[in-house]
This record gives C-alpha cells, structure tokens and sequence, in this order.
C-alpha cells in the first residue's frame, strides 16, 4: 500500500450546511491543522488557499502515443526550472492507460526528446525512486484499492446504466438545453437493487457522488483565483466497466502518492481541477498547488498543430537545431525575467526563473525567431566544438575529405556567420565552392558589372594569373592578397566597390558572398590542400581561368544571347 508523503496542506473551508465534525490532520513537522470532514449532504464549497511550505516536488506526465509536442516540452522545462530553482525534485510519470494508443517506442522518443533538452527528472522511468512504479499501466492495483475505499465510504455508486440510457440522459438534456450531466437513478438506488445487478453480472461503473450545489475556488499560481459551480459537473465516472481508471481519477491518486506539491501544467487541463479537488477532499488527501500555463499559439493565434510545420521536439532535433537554442526559445514563450536580454543557458534559467513572471496569455510561436536564435547558439560554441559539428557534417555530406584541419578551421570561420541551422553549412560551403558565373551575368545586377567594364578587369585579371603573380600572392595568405589587391587597384585606377564587385564576380562566379579576399584565399587554399571532396562539384581556379577566356564580352554587352550555360560544376 502506498504512503503519501508530507506535502503542503491546503485550508478547506466547506460551507454551508455542514456538521461541523472535527478531525486532526498532522503534517510531518508536527503542526496540527483542522479540517472538516466531508458529510453527505449535497451542498458544500471549497476554497483551497497555500499553507505551509514543505519540499518541492513537481513533475511532468507525458502520454506515450506519439512525439514529445513543443507544449509538453516547455511544460517539461518549466516544472524543471522550477524544481531546480527551489531545491526540490522534478519527477516523471508515463501516463499510459490509454492501452490502444501508447507505445513503448513513443515513451523511448519522449525520454530520448527530454535527455537531448538537458531534462534531467530525479525519479522515473530508467532511474526509479521511493514513489514507483512511474508507469501508470503499473499502478492499476493502487487505483483499484482507493476507488474501493471510496465505494466503502460512499462517496462512489456502481452504476448499472447501458450506453443507451447513458446517450438518452444527453439527448434529454440538450434538448432543455441544460449540461449534459449524468442524472441516473444509481445515485439513490437502495443495496438491494444494487445486489440484484450484481447477481445478474451486469457491467458497471464507479461514479463519483458531485454535491448538487456548492463551488470549488483554487489561487491558481499564474491565473490568479479560478473558481467552478458543482452543478455544471454531474456524477462522474472513475473506473470504467472494464475495471480500467479513468485519466482524472489516475491523476489525483499518482499526484497525492507521489507527494507533488506542484502541479504545473497546460492550461487545457484546467477543467480537470474540479474533478481531481472532489477526489482529493474525499481520499483526504491534501491538494498541492496548481499553475495552468497558457498554450503555444500558431502566428494566426490558432493552437500550434502539424499543419504549421514542425511541432514536436524530435522533428527540430533532426533539423538541425541545438538543444540549448530550443530550451531558452522555449523558456521565452510565456516567461521572461523581467530585462531586455534574450539570451540564457539552462543554468541560467534556473537562476533566473520564477512562476510568477510567468504570463497567463498565450505565447507565438515563431519559428524564424527560433532559427535566428540557434544560428546565435551556434556562433557563439567554442570554436573548437563548431569546427568538429560543421566539420563532421561536410565530411557526412561528401564535401571534404577530412572532418577537421585547416581548411575546416578557415572555411567555418568565413561561413558561419551565414549558418544558422548546422544543414545550412552544406549549403554554404557548396555553393562557395561553385562557380555559376554565367548566370549572374545573365541576371539583372550582373548587367550592371557588364556596363562598369568587367571585361577589362578580367583581361588584367588573367595576365595576373598566367604571370603566377596571383596564385603567389594567394599562397601567402590574406597579407598576399591585400598587397596584391592594393597593386592591381592602382593598375586599373579603380577602388572600393568599382574593384571589389568584379573581382567577387570573375573569382567567385558571384554577386554576393563573405569577405572576398578571405573567400579568395580559401578557394585557392581548396584547390592546392587536397581538402575538398572529388565528387563535392569543386570548380577549381585553373577552371574558373578557363572559363574566363572563354567569355565573349562584346555578345553579353549586346545582350546576345548565352551559347553557354552556368557552370557549377
């Protein structure tokens, strides 16, 4: 049989028409607290209000029947923050009664989902701990022993109702436009016609006894004061016919077992309080402290769904994105600490975090945002750690022969500022490494270069190359280049853009792109290295130069058209 451990009582104050009969409710620092027992009659109300402070236990309750969704993440990461914040413990529970849905596979995606976040729980699946079993499919004897102890203290009935009469009471009801609340005889059904369905074994289901009238108020830690009417509610059921618990019963018995002083979740789930506070008053045990957060919202304001794109943790994993990127974006969607920065690590965040900056309107999510902010995570790694991720990727992709040395060191360097997903690096490092000169002289801004006299700029440049003056100023790196640059703008009395933009054009095929002279000395660097891929489309200088000689100037002047395509190689 399982213990509830101490966690903060709550005062419950039932009014009206009670007999006030007393009992002692002792909490594990030894102070003594009243509370008045719940009697039959069927109008009450409770108002839940914090009491003593105890330890800290929280936890994240996922259902295995698909992937770990950004929502759930967040709440995750929330109740982690928090746990960590108060020096109590964050602790995971699988919520697999849903027999049909959930999967073993989708409960190692979620564990996977949560370890690559950094989600590090205290008790649960793989690690254990005083509270287990951590998989509801493995409490089904706990659920069954308090659903008796209810039925033995009356505040549950079996009712015998078919589908049938079940579907009736909601016809009847929508048609006088009331709730659809259960309004079977079982509620008052004497021991003997309960005796005589028994004998006769017809299935039933154990429903909850709702007083007729009365409220359920709770200070919910981010929305403030949330408060129910009983007589929108109905008997409900708790386990059904097939002896199988019902989610909100399960809920309550795994939340007072477990000790969790804090239930911090979805604002979904906010209807559920009502439920799960009738059946915490009526086991005795103490309510913990509720925190609904708000839900993440599509652009449009619609909820965030698969027809947005990418929602679980899994599919921006696979993308490309960084975990530390995904928890502080994360973080951001509903919470900030108040400053204007953005920018936190985990260890951070658990310095930073408090439920009460916590907003209880619902949070955009932005995925340009989110890019924005990983391409910023990535840059500022250590060098070290970018070179090898970026370097182990172009190795994967066929682009280089080698994840790391000099050339990785150099090419990440001058590309990453252009990275913001590690798969863009492929991009990058192979459309630098193309040379689609023909196209860009076919476009738009490339007749621009053509009216500036490019051709003549390509006809210095190539007595440049076949002297060996160009690839010897390349050999000493970016001083070589500088000097020489500086000599071949004098030869041509030009400088600034009027040198700088052909020069991109004729060496890089391109109009745009990093710093040229660092491009220009890793392009050389590429093809004398032996750093690049055979098969990564590489057009080496001595081809670029090749096609150079090639170009008729006078046709592209006259805007003949091009015999020739673009070359990328």
């Amino acid at each position: 049989m399982a213990t509830v451990a101490a966690a903060p009582w709550f005062r419950a104050r039932l009014i009206p028409e009670l007999k006030n009969r007393q009992s002692l409710l002792y909490c594990r620092n030894g102070h003594r607290r009243y509370r008045q027992s719940l009697c039959f009659r069927r109008s009450f109300s409770i108002y839940a209000s914090a009491g003593d402070e105890g330890a800290v236990r929280v936890r994240f309750a996922p259902s295995p029947t698909g992937n770990l969704h950004v929502g759930g993440a967040r709440t995750a990461l929330f109740n982690y923050l928090y746990a960590r914040s108060k020096g109590g413990k964050f602790i995971l529970r699988i919520e697999d009664t849903d027999l049909e849905r959930s999967t073993r596979e989708s409960e190692e995606a979620v564990l996977r989902d949560l370890s690559w976040l950094g989600l590090a729980w205290d008790e649960g699946p793989g690690i254990g701990g005083n509270y287990g079993p951590y998989r509801q499919s493995e409490r089904n004897a706990l659920y069954k022993e308090f659903a008796e102890k209810l039925l033995q203290s009356g505040h549950v009935y079996r009712c015998f109702c078919s589908n049938e009469e079940l579907e009736k009471m909601k016809e009847m009801a929508k048609l006088k436009q009331l709730p659809p609340v259960y309004t079977g005889r079982w509620a008052s059904a004497t021991e003997q016609e309960v005796l005589e369905e028994l004998a006769m074994g017809t299935p039933y289901t154990y429903r909850f006894r709702v007083p007729k009238e009365g409220s359920l108020k709770i200070d919910d830690l981010i929305r403030g004061e949330v408060s129910w009417n009983f007589d929108t509610l109905g008997d409900f059921v708790i386990m059904r016919s097939n002896g199988q618990p019902v989610y909100n019963f399960c809920v309550t018995v795994d939340d007072a077992t477990m000790a969790i002083s804090h239930v911090i979740r979805a604002e979904e789930h906010l209807p559920n309080t009502l439920r799960q506070a009738l059946i915490y008053k009526a086991l005795g045990f103490p309510m913990p402290h509720f925190a609904h957060v708000s839900l993440i919202l599509a652009p449009d304001r619609s909820k965030l769904s698969k027809r947005h794109g990418a929602t679980s943790v899994g599919q921006f994993r696979d993308m490309g994105y960084l975990p530390q990127a995904m928890v502080n974006y994360l973080a951001l969607l509903g919470w900030g600490d108040g400053t204007e920065n953005e920018f936190f690590s985990l260890e951070q965040l658990v310095e930073k975090f408090t439920i009460e900056r916590v907003n209880k309107s619902g949070a955009i999510f932005d995925s340009t945002k989110l890019r924005w902010m990983n391409g910023q995570h990535l840059r500022s790694l250590p060098s070290e750690e970018l070179n090898q991720i970026i370097g182990e990727r172009w190795k994967d992709a066929d682009i280089v022969t080698e994840s790391q040395g000099v050339f990785i060191q150099d090419a990440v360097l001058l590309l990453k500022d252009g990275i913001d997903l590690i798969p863009d690096s492929e991009k990058a490092l192979s459309s630098l490494l193309s040379y689609p000169l023909y196209e860009t002289l076919a476009s738009t801004e490339g007749k621009l270069i053509l009216e500036d006299g490019v051709s003549e700029v390509a006809k210095s440049l190539l007595a440049a190359y076949d002297s060996g003056e160009l690839c010897g100023a390349l050999a000493e790196g970016q001083p070589g280049w500088k000097n020489w640059v500086k000599k071949f703008g004098k030869l041509l009395k030009r400088k600034g853009k009027s040198l700088f933009m052909p020069l991109r054009v004729l060496l890089t095929g391109k109009l745009h792109g990093p710093d040229i002279g660092a491009t220009t000395v890793l392009l050389y660097k590429a093809g004398t290295s032996g750093s690049v891929a055979p098969q990564a489309g590489f057009v080496t200088f001595d081809e670029r130069f090749k096609i150079l000689r090639e170009v008729q100037w006078e046709s592209l002047s006259s805007n003949v058209p091009l015999s020739a395509g673009a070359v990328t190689h």
